[in-house]
């Protein structure tokens, strides 16, 4: 595998391999285009956001090494030379959205739906790019196992290093935070701990700066207090004053 984990996602979507699926799903090359330009950056969205987390990193990187042994390529070439292209559709159709339903598990149809939105096609048109997306997106990792014979802690370090090419590559106007049901994208979560880790520093300085002014003061009016009561003459009695004349 050569390139960026992006390039190599897809490197499996030729131009032969995108009209043929939009042959077979009746909708437009370049909506379909566009799908896969959707779904590429959404599916490894979620899989990077799973790196962050050791039991759904392991659950990529078994997923990933099935995958790696399912002949996608094979798959799509039969697509590509099939005049009808229904029964090899079919097959990756099935293995697609196999693999869709154990990485994205419940949020399948957010995802679906979303691209279905964004990308201008049918539910049953973005259910099958999602299935096949996810399909090439684990197989492109399961070669990079076997490639550099990783293990899923090894993984997550290296689809970690991968953040900078799936942020560019991500559309504007992909709502993939909410189709991924996450609350922010992965690569915001340094930034967003650095402005709240400051705002308590700044937060407990002020707290600090106040509170030593006030004691400050306090201790001020006391000094104050006890220098006039000191100083004050003494009143003199009634007794005092007769005695005085």
């Amino acid at each position: 595998m050569s390139g960026t984990l992006i390039e190599s996602v897809h490197s499996a979507f030729s131009a032969d391999v995108r009209t043929k699926v939009a042959l077979l799903l009746g909708e437009s090359g370049t909506n379909i285009q566009k799908a896969v330009q959707d779904a590429v950056p959404l599916i490894l969205t979620d899989i990077l956001h799973k790196s962050y987390f050791p039991e759904a990193n392991a659950l990529v990187w078994d997923l990933s090494r099935q995958a790696a042994a399912g002949d996608l390529f094979g798959e799509l070439h039969e697509l590509t030379i099939n005049a009808g292209g229904l029964v090899p559709g079919s097959v990756l159709l099935n293995k697609g959205m196999e693999y869709a339903r154990l990485l994205l598990d419940s949020r399948l149809d957010p995802v679906v739906n979303e691209l279905g939105r964004h990308a201008g096609i049918s539910i049953p048109s973005a259910t099958f790019i999602t299935g096949l997306v996810s399909f090439a997106a684990l197989d492109t990792i399961g070669r990079h196992i076997a490639m550099y014979n990783v293990d899923a802690p090894a993984l997550a370090l290296w689809i970690k290093t991968q953040t900078e090419n799936i942020k560019v590559a991500t559309p504007n106007g992909l709502r993939v935070p909410q189709a991924l049901g996450i609350h922010h994208y992965p690569w915001e979560t340094p930034a967003k701990r650095s402005r709240n880790v400051a705002m308590y520093v700044a937060l407990l300085l002020i707290i600090i700066v106040a509170t030593a002014f006030l004691l400050i003061r306090k201790h001020q009016n006391d000094v104050t207090s006890t220098s006039t009561d000191s100083v004050a003459p003494a009143r003199m009695s009634p007794a005092d004053t007769g005695t005085a004349r």
